[in-house]
């Protein structure tokens, strides 16, 4: 029993580690041979355990135009000293001028916490040995993607409806009463009757406002030009045992106008949606007994093709992470399969 009780504790600590540390972290490193320049990095960290995957960002002017990098990254990470190594293992998108060497880089970051602030420090270096890029410091802090602004319509909404439904109701019985007190009101209980006509009423216009153009908005988009003849490619299928998913599409890099369609099984969820720091949700049930197939189409390329995507998957208890990517060519698809 002490046994499974300390699994457990583990366990859940390693769990309370890795939300710890996923996010998006921002701040930017400098380099010794270059001393006193700054480069903007972007950490998106996805930790599990003692371990992570994620992307790293680097922005940078040239020349009066803004270029960036995004690497994929692999990490691990040390609980007692609160430190992280964070390599970058390959490119997955650039808008580099053609004659940059990519230069990959390690960074090992310690943890700090000041008051409300959640800071990652240390140092970089290359991550291979033909990687001549140097060393230098890295100071980044945690950022927060999404902001919840869901209570501030309610508010107004009730603030809108209250006093409309309060002023009809105070007029009306005063006035009625008023002038037929004793005599009508025992001798006349029966067209009192009238109420539940107006109950009927009412209760005729609501089943009209809830079928309203719900069910017609739903098969209308149709699916995009041209859908047809491009070729779709898998970027990872996911083991699913609940039929509910929620997916979260965000902007991979600088938001440059990336617009898509998103179809789940042949239906389009989604309709010419702009890809942001902030995200596309997207609620889906999974049929089972077959593969389901979410799909991204590109509208466009935007600023910088192609159009690439982070797409966070949550299913019950599981999380992941994808990468897609879509141009005028090609969709980007993630399978998601029932456990058997």
């Amino acid at each position: 029993m002490r046994q499974i009780l300390l699994l457990a504790f583990l366990f859940c600590t390693s769990q309370l580690f890795a939300q710890k540390y996923s996010g998006q972290w921002t701040g930017s490193f400098n380099s010794k041979n270059e001393p006193g320049g700054q480069t903007e990095y972007v950490l998106e960290i996805e930790a599990r355990g003692n371990s992570f995957t994620g992307t790293s960002t680097t922005y940078f002017n040239y020349a009066g135009k803004r270029y960036y990098t995004i690497c994929e990254i692999k990490g691990t990470i040390d609980p007692g000293s609160k430190t992280l190594t964070s390599t970058e293992v390959k490119v997955i998108k650039k808008n580099t001028p053609p004659d940059q060497i990519d230069c990959l880089q390690m960074h090992t970051l310690t943890y700090f916490r000041k008051g409300e602030t959640e800071e990652l420090s240390g140092t970089w270096k290359g991550a291979r040995d033909i990687d001549k890029c140097g060393i230098g410091s890295t100071t980044l802090m945690r950022k927060q993607l999404v902001k919840n602004n869901v209570t501030t319509p309610p508010q107004n909404s009730t603030a809108r409806t209250s006093p409309a439904t309060n002023k009809p109701p105070v007029e009306k019985p005063v006035t009625k009463p008023v002038t037929k007190p004793a005599t009508t009101e025992p001798k006349k209980e029966t067209p009192v009757v009238t109420v539940p006509s107006i109950t009927k009423v009412d209760n005729t216009t609501e089943p009209q406002t809830k079928p309203e153009v719900k069910p017609t908005t739903i098969p209308a988009p149709k699916l995009p030009n041209g859908l047809e003849k491009r070729e779709s490619k898998v970027f990872e299928t996911i083991p699913i045992e609940e039929e509910e998913i929620t997916v979260n599409l965000f902007d991979n890099a600088e938001i440059d106008g990336d617009i898509i369609t998103v179809l789940f099984n042949g239906e389009v969820v989604a309709l010419q949606k702009t890809l942001s720091d902030k995200p596309i949700t997207l609620k889906l049930k999974a049929i089972r007994g077959k593969d389901n197939t979410l799909t991204m189409y590109a509208e466009n390329q935007g600023r910088v093709p192609p159009n690439t995507a982070i797409m966070r998957v949550q299913n019950g208890e599981q999380y992941y992470k994808v990468f897609l990517s879509a141009d005028d060519k090609k969709n980007g698809s993630v399978v998601f399969r029932f456990k058997s």
